[in-house]
């Protein structure tokens, strides 16, 4: 599996180690599709962009955008949903080893950490009449790049 999938992995499973305590939050990779049940948290990669690290080589880092979608069934919720995403990010997201197996029957190895930068959370103002699943949705979106822990 390649470096870029085990980071999708890693968000997925470090949104659904945050909201263990809350069951009824289902953690969706990808956009969820119309048969979604609320609370739901959506994460989606974006674009990668490589950025020149060393003068001499074609390495570059890869920075990726991210976005977390949270849908809710009111505000008091949607708020808690992003709150909680927030609190996290500080702690940093570790990227593991998925080659090894997944949770919960396995506990894969640490293999680096993605550094977070430029986080931004805009509610997304949608009128129920159109969409009532998405009418209290707000999205978490940040940037990272990727560190793998060297020996």
């Amino acid at each position: 599996m390649n470096i870029l999938r085990k980071q999708d992995l890693s968000i997925t499973y470090w949104l659904k180690g945050i909201f263990s305590t809350m069951p009824a939050i289902q953690i969706v990779d990808g956009f969820p599709d119309a048969s979604m049940t609320l609370p739901t948290v959506s994460v989606e990669a974006q674009p990668i962009v490589g950025l020149p690290f060393e003068l001499g080589n074609r390495i570059s880092l890869k920075q990726r955008f991210w976005i977390i979608d949270a849908f809710a069934q009111n505000k008091a919720q949607r708020d808690e949903i992003v709150g909680l995403i927030v609190d996290a990010i500080e702690y940093g997201i570790s990227v593991y080893n998925y080659d090894q197996g997944f949770p919960p029957g396995v506990s894969p190895s640490k293999i680096g950490a993605l550094e977070v930068s430029d986080l931004r959370v805009s509610p997304i103002r949608v009128f129920p009449e159109l969409q009532e699943k998405m009418y209290w949705r707000a999205s978490v979106s940040f940037t990272t790049i990727y560190h793998p822990i060297t020996s």
